[in-house]
């Protein structure tokens, strides 16, 4: 594909934008199909044939290629993305979601029960404690 387009500046935004998200989606779906990887509180059912995979892995391999072609043939920008900057969004997305976590914060689901409050408090505050060890 050598034709090249040019677009308007909103248009190839837009584009750019949809093939960032598209080319993401497909990357994380060709990492579940190949990892295949359960986790504590996430399982993989396998319920997908071995044949189904690798067609789903080479057609994934299509489209991410095709993407490059669309990218080049219209101009889009590559989304740069900061390896600091992500690390310290993930940090800061994990801790506002434990800290909504905590007993004190989870009224909207009901009384927490009080005898099980401070034990229950104290291991989500480990794991906050954990996770901001993370580095950027």
């Amino acid at each position: 594909m050598c034709k090249k387009i040019r677009l308007s500046e909103n248009h190839t935004r837009s584009l750019s934008s949809s093939l960032t998200v598209v080319e993401k989606s497909l990357l994380e779906l060709e990492n579940m199909l190949i990892k295949q990887r359960n986790s504590c509180c996430n399982v993989l059912l396998k319920d997908v044939d071995d044949k189904t995979i690798e067609t789903n892995i080479s057609v994934i391999q299509e489209a991410k290629s095709f993407i490059c072609e669309l990218a080049e043939k219209y101009g889009t920008s590559k989304h740069r993305t900061s390896l600091q900057k992500a690390i310290n969004a993930k940090r800061v997305r994990i801790w506002e979601i434990l800290s909504e976590t905590l007993s004190r914060n989870m009224k909207g689901f009901g009384t927490f029960p009080q005898k099980y409050a401070e034990e229950y408090d104290s291991d989500i505050s480990k794991l906050i404690e954990i996770t901001n060890r993370i580095k950027q």
